[in-house]
């Protein structure tokens, strides 16, 4: 099945990628704010979470207005100037390479630094419970980044017919 596409819906898909990514990037700066919050005698800041904050408008804002973002960066173009590909095979594909960049670049990096604190620990005859506040919040954005990015690996097909139905309805 091949659907048509305005050059401004791809763009408006594109958008809410990008919306996924600023999202996550928004929980990772609420963990960072969090680690920091824990450490002795650290003076706690309100930056982080102003950042979060900002991110999830950005993000909200993207997912919502889709469309504005492809008008805005795309000039005006006929209805009739269509680009004629296989819209929802795009938006998987595109899905997935989100969802593994996550899982490569966020989420195992994360993950295997805490593996590796732990273990060390461990072999020291330290208990993980003793470990530094902040180590355990990162294990928890990695696990965190873990599920979106398998969510979107996995879940790709549904999940892209879910955003390519509500960016034609927006259309």
């Amino acid at each position: 099945l091949e659907s048509t596409m305005t050059p401004q819906q791809i763009i408006g898909l594109a958008a809410r990628l990008f919306a996924i990514w600023l999202a996550i990037n928004a929980v990772q700066a609420i963990g960072m704010a969090a680690a920091m919050a824990e450490q002795p005698g650290a003076q706690t800041t309100a930056a982080p979470y102003v950042f979060a904050a900002l991110f999830l408008i950005v993000a909200i804002l993207l997912w919502l207005f889709p469309m504005v973002v492809g008008h805005r960066l795309v000039p005006r173009t006929q209805f009739d100037n269509t680009l004629s590909a296989p819209a929802h095979e795009l938006l998987v594909v595109a899905c997935v390479v989100l969802g593994l960049w996550i899982i490569v670049v966020r989420a195992i990096p994360a993950i295997a630094y805490y593996i590796s604190i732990a273990a060390l620990w461990i072999a020291n005859g330290q208990p993980v419970t003793t470990m530094d506040q902040s180590q355990h919040i990162g294990f928890l954005v990695g696990l965190i980044h873990l599920g979106v990015g398998l969510f979107l690996v996995l879940r790709a097909s549904r999940f892209a017919a879910y955003v390519l139905a509500q960016s034609q309805s927006q259309g």
